[in-house]
């Protein structure tokens, strides 16, 4: 018998075939209950940060489905200081292929983005999306905002919507490079981009408003920066969705009270938190949250835990802080760890492996991100020459069709035998 999640998956996906806007009702109910039930009857083996996290995230992830006149597609790096400040909703493209494939309504739309000629080895997140939107599931979104940086898969996705939707497309271009002209020239097209809101929009942006919004981004950061360094010898409770939910937060609700508050909750804990005991792993990329077998070994299980995800740390980069919100952003964008050679990536993933005391590095090749696919070898290579095993695992952060759920389970628990061995702890 299959579950409640199950049975709204299938609804959602069998509504849409003939009655998209039904379909788009019934997905937003949904979304309504579960934040209810987040907010109110949480997960009580979670963290309080953990809890408040998820809440937060599914209310971000119902507004533009609420309010999609409000409502601004973007791509993960996106910075949204100013639509948080123009009470805009960030409508995540990523985030909604994750949810949606939480939700069991994935299959249908990957299934038509296939036929329509996109790739098995396009990126999921964006395929089902695409699959979601052009099926009529998704509402049309006020305008789009895309950066280039880091996923290749942008520059198709949000083009192709821009042209589905007709709705006018912002990109901000993101150089390779890392230098002063770098940040004065992305700096130049986020100018361009208040005037872009503005004139769509019909409303000024408060230059103090945003000021505000961008230090609050900034006291986020440092916040979470200061928990990771605290949290070396403490336990943490965390899984595979603990993660995604984090780098949310930090990401297209950076600037917003949320972000700041789970940054604070984050700190608060880790005064309290007990000394941790198991095995503490550094995850590079997404998470395959949807691989049961996997999640389990991660449920909160004070054995295991994740000391620290790239996904979350990226934007942290200790530099220092612009007193023009503009180059503020900049700098966060230029100098992201994704951005430039691999080995940058590699680098701040090996300094937040120290600064957290991870004893091991889990690597997710993520199938359609060619630039994690890319550097899994480099990874790999430079992590063990700095004493830190790395386990590369294959998957799919979304696609559940991917399959090999066993398989990894079964790879992730030889990994944490053998580090619990090198440690002098065998597996009880």
């Amino acid at each position: 018998m299959g579950s409640i999640v199950d049975f709204f998956g299938n609804q959602v996906q069998k509504t849409c075939r003939s009655h998209p806007q039904r379909a788009l009702r019934l997905l937003r109910l949904g979304y309504h209950a579960k934040h209810l039930t987040m907010k109110y009857l949480p997960d009580q083996t979670a963290s309080k940060a953990a809890q408040f996290a998820a809440s937060a995230t599914m209310q971000a992830m119902r507004m533009p489905l609420d309010h999609p006149e409000k409502g601004v597609m973007v791509s993960l790096f996106t910075p949204c200081e100013m639509l948080h400040a123009m009470e805009l909703y960030p409508y995540f493209c990523e985030g909604f292929g994750c949810f949606l494939s939480a939700s069991r309504a994935e299959g249908d739309f990957l299934q038509y983005a296939h036929q329509q000629g996109l790739p098995e080895t396009f990126c999921s997140y964006h395929k089902i999306f695409i699959g979601a939107a052009e099926k009529g599931l998704m509402p049309k979104p006020r305008f789009i905002i895309n950066t280039t940086l880091a996923c290749d898969a942008n520059l198709l996705t949000f083009r192709r919507l821009s042209q589905y939707f007709h709705v006018p497309q912002f990109v901000l271009d993101i150089p390779y490079h890392k230098d002063k002209d770098a940040v004065s020239y992305v700096a130049r097209q986020l100018r361009e981009l208040k005037d872009f809101l503005e004139k769509n929009t019909g409303k000024k942006l408060d230059p103090d408003l945003l000021w505000a919004h961008v230090q609050r981004s900034r006291k986020t950061l440092e916040d979470f920066d200061r928990f990771m360094s605290q949290k070396k010898d403490r336990f943490i409770p965390s899984d595979l969705t603990d993660e995604l939910y984090s780098a949310f937060l930090l990401h297209p609700l950076l600037g917003s009270p949320q972000a700041l508050r789970y940054a604070a909750l984050c700190l608060e804990q880790v005064q309290n938190a007990p000394p941790s005991t198991g095995i503490r792993l550094l995850w590079m990329h997404t998470t395959p949250f949807w691989v049961k077998p996997l999640r389990e070994i991660f449920f909160h299980y004070p054995k295991v835990e994740i000391a620290a995800c790239d996904m979350s740390f990226e934007s942290i980069n200790r530099l220092p802080f612009s007193d023009d919100p503009y180059e503020a952003m900049a700098m966060r964008l230029v100098y992201s760890a994704f951005n430039g050679p691999f080995s940058h990536r590699i680098q701040r993933s090996l300094a937040a492996a120290r600064q957290t005391g991870a004893e091991g590095v889990v690597y997710f090749c993520h199938w359609g991100c060619k630039h994690t696919l890319g550097g899994a070898q480099l990874a790999k290579k430079a992590f063990q020459e700095a004493g830190l095993p790395c386990l590369l695992l294959d998957g799919d952060g979304c696609d559940q069709s991917f399959g090999g759920e066993g398989q990894q389970a079964t790879r992730m628990e030889a990994f944490l035998e053998m580090l619990r061995k090198k440690k002098g702890e065998p597996l009880t």
